[in-house]
């Protein structure tokens, strides 16, 4: 936690900063919606018909602000904070199962084109896997945990949507036990 934390205010006190030196040039922070699909990770279950509860995996949706960092300069240079949900969950004639938790993110990005990409932390809140079959029957809470996040998002000319690519490396832990959450994500979202 005080990984994201240091990292939230430095993001935060390097925009004001550069809001400060850059007034005639100062810029509005930007805010967005995001949806996406992830897959990858442990697999936690899996039913006859091949559907899987994996850790990285589900549909994932949130918000987020980019904050412009260096405004003057030829290269924009931006934080991107966001909050999302994300769940991955099989319905199936024997049980249910799903893994839910809220990814928090802090990245430092920038933009060549019609691309921008970067890296940051992610910090899972609230890991949790529930199951409800004829073989388990309760809910797992893993321990909050930080990963490394990569991004890359295309932002289609004279729109305000958005294509991207994340990837997260990531795991969790329970009592000394870790399952890999490693996973790829494709996102489309939009600003306004």
């Amino acid at each position: 936690m005080n990984i994201l934390r240091s990292a939230l205010a430095i993001a935060l006190a390097a925009s004001t900063l550069t809001a400060n030196a850059n007034e005639e040039q100062s810029s509005s922070p930007v805010f967005g919606l995001h949806f996406g699909i992830g897959f990858g990770g442990y697999t936690f279950a899996e039913t006859s018909n091949n559907e899987e509860v994996e850790a990285g995996g589900g549909l994932l949706f949130g918000a987020f602000t980019q904050i412009p960092l260096a405004q003057g300069s030829a290269q924009p240079v931006f934080a991107k904070l966001g909050m999302s949900y994300m769940r991955d969950s099989v319905d199936a004639e024997d049980g249910d199962a799903s893994f839910t938790k809220f990814p928090i993110d802090a990245l430092v990005m920038t933009q060549v084109n019609s691309v921008k990409f970067g890296a940051g932390l992610t910090y899972h809140l609230n890991p949790t896997y529930k199951e409800d079959s004829p073989y388990l029957s309760g809910e797992v809470e893993f321990d909050n945990a930080v990963g490394l996040l990569i991004e890359a998002d295309y932002s289609f000319a004279n729109s305000n949507a958005e294509f991207g690519l994340r990837y997260t490396k990531i795991d969790y832990e329970i009592d000394g036990f870790e399952i890999d959450g490693n996973a790829f994500a494709l996102t489309i979202g939009s600003t306004f």
